[in-house]
Order: C-alpha cells, then structure tokens, then sequence
C-alpha cells in the first residue's frame, strides 16, 4: 500500500491516513521511556490500533479537514454506525493535536517520527485520560469493531506492530537507551513519566478485569434497534449523498470562474 496516498479514492485515503496515525503511534514509543512504551504496547492489539487510528483518521478528515473529502467519509462512515463515535474522539484532539496534523500530512518517515513525537508529548503531558476514553467507550468499542472488519489490518502494519513490540521489549532490557532518548526539562519530565506509567499499569490491570481490551467485543447486537440504526442511516446517508454532490457542484462552479 502506499501510506502516503493523497489522491481522489476516497476509501483508499482513509485507509492511508489511518496507516500513518498507527505507524506514528508505533514511532512514539521511542520518544518515551522503554518501560511506558513496553506498557502503551501492552495496551494495544493489532486490531484496537488499527480501529482506533481508523476512527481518529476519519473523525480528521470528516470534521477538521472537511470538504467533498470529508462529505464523503462521513457518508462511509455513517454506513457503520460510526457516528456515536464522533463526540468521544474530539474529546482527544485538544491532547493530540499537533499529532493529528502531524500523521495528516506526513509525505515521508521523517514526518511520520515528528509525529510519533507530537503523540509521546501528548500522552506524557496529560493526554493519557483521551487514551483511556477511548479504549473503554462503548461507542468507541463497537465502532472500531465495525471498521476492523470493513478494513482489515494492512499486512505492512501487522509487520511494523510485531517489530515495534520487539524493538520495545528490547529496549526495556536496555538501561542505557534511556540516556539516550530525546528529552527536555529532564527533572519535570521525569515526574510526569512516573505518574504516566502509573496510570498506564492501572489501565492495563483494569482493561484485563473487564474480560480484555479488543475494541468491539461483549458489545450486544439487538435486531430491534439495529433495524432502526440501518433505516436512520440510510436517510443519513441519502442526504449526506446529496450533499457531496451539490459541494462538488459548488466546487466546480468556483474553479470555472
């Protein structure tokens, strides 16, 4: 796949952008101390990274970015139930917004570990409390469930999260590349990374209680209400449509003029 695609297919660009917000997560951990990335990765499955960056990267696109190209992930989107989704990760970009940008409009892997830095900030500044909303929401859960099976995991990202777990595991045995690793205002940093690891190990211990922490799974299913979702949705998706179609018009009338 090219991860860096940015042209007019629509689903093909989701999935790229997706693919650079999961491949920056992955490059954060080398930003923070081999024990909190060993515990960030501990958090995190091959499908709850991929659902996760798939719901940031739409939610991007569809509410930042805008336009035709957001009119049409959002109509994607609400073809899944997504939507409920939507209010809990705004909730994450005030945390994560240089990271947003970041893997948006990464064009090669020297932006991709910029960005990998934007997220290592973020969850050690305070950003950690998005993390958790998203890992235990409901709505989140099941949303990223859906899109997992819509579009699964790209194999390069399978290979990229079995090395980054190596590569983590690796480290944490390796004192030494904690001197190494990039840092600013050490004193105070090393107290938000205790209590970030802290918070970590507490997530970890609390997510293994509840029966494991795959996004989407003990969500129930009902007939009833998803009948409803399905006609609400198509309604949804009919005047998305119509939207796109009269934006692409308002568009193309203002590059003739």
């Amino acid at each position: 796949m090219d991860e860096f695609y940015s042209g007019s297919d629509t689903e093909k660009r989701l999935v790229a952008v997706a693919f650079r917000a999961a491949d920056s997560l992955l490059r954060s951990t080398k930003y923070l101390l081999p024990s909190i990335g060993h515990e960030l990765l501990a958090l995190l499955t091959l499908d709850t990274l991929w659902g996760l960056c798939l719901l940031a990267a739409g939610w991007f696109l569809a509410s930042i970015i805008s336009g035709p190209l957001g009119l049409a992930v959002n109509v994607i989107f609400l073809a899944y139930g997504v939507y409920s989704a939507w209010g809990t990760i705004e909730q994450t970009y005030e945390q994560f917004r240089d990271w947003f940008w970041g893997f948006y409009s990464a064009r090669n892997e020297a932006d991709l570990d910029k960005a990998g830095e934007h997220f290592a900030q973020g969850v050690v500044k305070g950003g950690l409390f998005a993390l958790e909303l998203l890992l235990t929401h409901r709505a989140v859960r099941f949303a990223s469930g859906k899109l997992v099976k819509r579009y699964p995991p790209p194999d390069k990202l399978r290979q990229r999260f079995v090395e980054e777990q190596k590569r983590a595991k690796d480290s944490r045995q390796t004192p030494e590349s904690e001197k190494t690793r990039p840092r600013s205002a050490p004193e105070e940093a090393s107290s938000q990374e205790r209590k970030t690891l802290r918070r970590l190990r507490e997530l970890q211990t609390t997510l293994q209680a509840s029966g494991g922490i795959e996004l989407g799974r003990n969500l129930p299913d009902s007939g009833a209400f998803g009948t409803v979702l399905v006609v609400g949705l198509a309604g949804l998706a009919t005047v998305g449509l119509v939207a796109l179609a009269a934006a692409a018009s308002e568009s193309e009338k203002r590059r003739r003029r």
